[in-house]
């Protein structure tokens, strides 16, 4: 069962502000999941008029899904504003408070066409939120994506719960996440870090939220390192460092960065690389064409009643 996982929501925003003064890009893990997200919409029919990235980071996914929804409004949110701030960078100048604003008045809006009958550029849009309260009306998605983000949820049921609440009838879910599984071999059982999700208890999750016809899978992905320096980078650029609100305070001393940089060196492989294994979840979920309303209930629509067709003269019955 999905727990909260004690996160310092402080030290969440803390950590992806000095990621996002980082230059270097080592997102390869986040880049490689999105890319096996996107083959899965191969196989789905949807034309989405709204998409909303949730824990969208620097939104590299904004590029994939316009080319693949370029008549869709993207709107990216994401806990830390100063990662947004570097999401916006080389974009239409303007603050992102005041985009979003403009952006959220014009949401009953669709995207017209230009001359000729080519769509015309959807806007983008990123506001800085918590994503287990989205300043979103209900039923207003028709896309929630969301690349490896679960891990930085504080409670996942809360969070589920407010996916279903914006999603629109008829709307998709489609998301990754890092499995219980992952770095297991690495770190052991007892590394001190957030608690990986069980897919099954994700499902479970969704089906409890509303959603149905939930698809779920997981798959193990090994990555070689030559260096552990560069192996410690990509876990600090992937999961964020360690944000549990129980977390030693202070920093590492010299002495203990070094023994883990030991610890690294002694798991190098015969093909002179360090390996690390991560499980990915990929799922993606259904709104039912009738919403479940708060506490459980369900709309009922009443038809229109239909008069009787007058009986033939002369028929008594």
């Amino acid at each position: 069962m999905l727990k909260p996982s004690e996160l310092d929501r402080k030290a969440l925003r803390l950590q992806a502000a000095r990621r996002a003064r980082d230059e270097s890009e080592r997102d390869f893990i986040a880049r490689e999941i999105e890319r096996r997200m996107a083959e899965r919409l191969d196989l789905i029919r949807l034309a989405p008029d709204l998409i909303a990235d949730i824990g969208c980071g620097r939104a590299a996914s904004v590029d994939l899904l316009a080319a693949r929804y370029p008549a869709a409004r993207y709107l990216g949110i994401d806990l830390a504003a100063a990662t947004l701030r570097r999401a916006q960078a080389g974009r239409p100048a303007g603050s992102l408070l005041a985009r979003a604003g403009r952006w959220l008045s014009r949401a009953g809006e669709r995207v017209g066409g230009l001359r000729g009958g080519a769509p015309a550029p959807a806007p983008a849009a990123f506001i800085a939120a918590d994503t287990h309260h989205l300043p979103l009306p209900g039923a207003s998605v028709d896309l929630i994506w969301s690349n490896l983000a679960w891990h930085g949820f504080e409670d996942p049921l809360a969070v589920v719960a407010e996916w279903y609440r914006v999603v629109r009838p008829d709307g998709l879910l489609m998301f990754s996440a890092f499995g219980v599984d992952s770095l297991r071999a690495l770190l052991g059982p007892n590394a001190g870090i957030v608690t990986f999700p069980d897919m099954h208890d994700i499902g479970d999750a969704l089906v409890n939220a509303g959603f149905a016809e939930p698809v779920m899978d997981a798959e193990r992905i090994t990555l070689g390192y030559r260096r552990p320096e560069d192996l410690l980078a990509e876990l600090r650029a992937a999961l964020g460092g360690n944000a549990l609100a129980a977390r030693r305070r202070g920093l590492v001393g010299r002495s203990r960065h070094a023994d883990w940089l030991a610890a690294l060196e002694s798991r190098r492989g015969d093909d002179g690389l360090i390996a690390v294994e991560f499980e990915i979840i990929q799922g993606h979920a259904w709104c039912p064409p009738r919403k479940r309303l708060p506490d459980g209930l369900a709309p009922i629509t009443f038809l229109p009643r239909q008069r009787a067709a007058p009986l033939p003269a002369g028929d008594s019955r």
